[in-house]
């Protein structure tokens, strides 16, 4: 099982293909039937400024983001 690996913010870095249980659609991803954090609202996948960085960045391989949710954060305890 693959450790879960968290920003300096305590944000979850997710995969386009990571799946967890607190996906809701992104309202952009309408004709979607994945549940993938590419196309959940939590993750910058589909925000304009997330993709314009890829852009001027290209990059190979899978892609990377952070996941907003709350209940995916690390809490400093």
């Amino acid at each position: 099982m693959d450790e879960k690996r968290y920003d300096a913010e305590g944000l979850l870095l997710v995969s386009e293909l990571y799946r967890c249980p607190y996906f809701e659609q992104d309202p952009s991803a309408r004709l979607c039937n994945s549940e993938d954090c590419y196309f959940c609202r939590f993750s910058d996948f589909r925000k304009r400024e997330y993709m314009e960085a890829l852009e001027k960045n290209t990059q190979a391989g899978a892609l990377y983001s952070v996941c907003h949710n709350e209940k995916n954060q690390r809490h400093a305890v």
